[in-house]
């Protein structure tokens, strides 16, 4: 018996967004029918057997304290207890496998697969946060920036007005644009993308390349601070 996206997404106690990339990176053997993609069950239930895959998540203020945190920010939003709790959990995060710390990361924030005109992709440019592979090379992550789709982080109570006036579609077949809503927390008041940030979204990537540089940036984060 196949499973739908939504049903392995709940099997595997990950977001829709991680299935996808567990079948283009082949951990999960999937057909497409229509529209919908047909998840292979046995391979859920091979997954769902590994705590690597599952993990534990943060609750998203905590998530983001943790990478505001690895990239030299204060978490303001974070009391101080919790702020120190968050650094103990970074220490014993540091060494984890990309799975472990993605799952850990899974609810900081929405993602949605978007389309829009190339007008309305300039003018969200303009009215959002850049953030995707080019912005993580730009702040020198060790990738060569291939064909990802470009990302933009937007409040999400911001995201319902945007992408009505910019006729943003979200759910598309062949997107073109990754909109990225943090929960909780606005964790980028300075007006920039923490690198903590940027390098853990690429471990989402179905790309190996571009989840080895993840890590490899957020674990020479965690040096800096002496967290390992």
């Amino acid at each position: 018996m196949d499973l739908s996206v939504r049903e392995a997404s709940a099997r595997l106690g990950v977001g829709e967004w991680r299935v996808r990339a567990l079948v283009r990176d082949g951990r999960l053997r999937a057909q497409r029918v229509g529209r919908s993609w047909l998840i292979a069950e046995e391979d859920v239930a091979r997954l769902s057997s590994q705590d690597s895959v599952r993990g534990r998540p943060l609750a998203a203020a905590r998530a983001w304290g943790l990478l505001d945190l690895l990239s030299g920010g204060e978490a303001p939003w974070l009391s101080p207890s919790a702020r120190s709790q968050v650094r103990s959990l970074g220490r014993a995060l540091g060494p984890s496998s990309p799975d472990r710390l993605r799952a850990a990361l899974l609810r900081r924030q929405d993602n949605r697969l978007c389309w829009a005109h190339p007008a309305a992709l300039e003018r969200l440019r303009q009215a959002s946060l850049v953030a995707g592979e080019a912005a993580a090379v730009e702040r020198g992550v060790d990738l060569v920036h291939g064909a990802a789709l470009p990302e933009f982080y937007v409040p999400a109570e911001d995201w319902p007005d945007l992408s009505s006036r910019l006729q943003i579609r979200s759910g598309v077949r062949e997107p073109n644009l990754v909109v990225r809503l943090p929960r909780v927390v606005w964790p980028f008041a300075d007006g920039q993308v923490g690198l903590a940030a940027l390098a853990a979204n690429l471990l989402e990537s179905g790309d190996p390349r571009a989840v080895e540089a993840g890590m490899s940036a957020l674990r020479s984060l965690a040096r800096d601070l002496g967290w390992r």
